[in-house]
């Protein structure tokens, strides 16, 4: 199955693609594994406040919905449309671009996100619903573990259909990366 909006490799101070007729490099696997790691490190400082804030309240997790929603869209829709990329794609000089070197539209920056924000958001309200059904002081008896524990068994069932099915779609994606076979061969 071919992929429109898979990450190519491109120096992002040079031509595209289509200025220069060749055909632009697509990155590898583990470019595209350290561009995730880096991102998460970018974000290290939100993911700290987010367990310190889920520890603090138990409506956290809804009140949280909206803002880590939007959080979600500006990093994987906003800045792959107006910039190429998450900052680690940036950083490690990948880009997302369409087939023939354009440009990400808006349009396909979403398709290429939609399934895991919207599996993503089911996931978190389930999460939420969860926490508000622990009584206050069973929340605070618990450590982070164990209170993640309890929430997902206390999660709906399709909460964790949803869960189960990002995981299913990311691993799959990952699979796809490796068999590309328009990624780099190694030397």
């Amino acid at each position: 199955m071919h992929n429109p909006y898979q990450t190519p490799l491109a120096d992002l101070d040079t031509a595209r693609a289509e200025e220069i007729d060749t055909p632009p490099e697509v990155g590898g696997f583990w470019i595209r594994v350290g561009a995730q790691i880096l991102d998460v490190i970018f974000l290290s400082p939100v993911i700290g406040l987010t367990f310190w804030l889920s520890s603090m309240s138990r409506y956290f997790y809804a009140i949280w919905l909206i803002p880590g929603t939007m959080l979600g869209m500006f990093l994987t829709v906003y800045l792959v449309r107006r910039y190429g990329g998450s900052p680690g794609k940036l950083v490690l000089k990948l880009r997302v671009q369409m087939q023939d070197g354009a440009p990400v539209s808006t349009k396909a920056a979403w398709l290429r996100v939609a399934p895991v924000l919207a599996l993503s958001l089911a996931t978190n309200i389930g999460s939420a619903y969860a926490a508000m059904n622990l009584d206050q002081a069973t929340y605070f008896s618990f450590g982070f573990m164990q209170r993640a524990a309890a929430i997902a068994a206390l999660s709906p069932g399709w909460a964790s259909l949803a869960q189960t099915l990002m995981q299913v779609w990311m691993l799959a994606g990952a699979v796809a990366m490796l068999c590309n076979k328009r990624r780099p061969r190694p030397a």
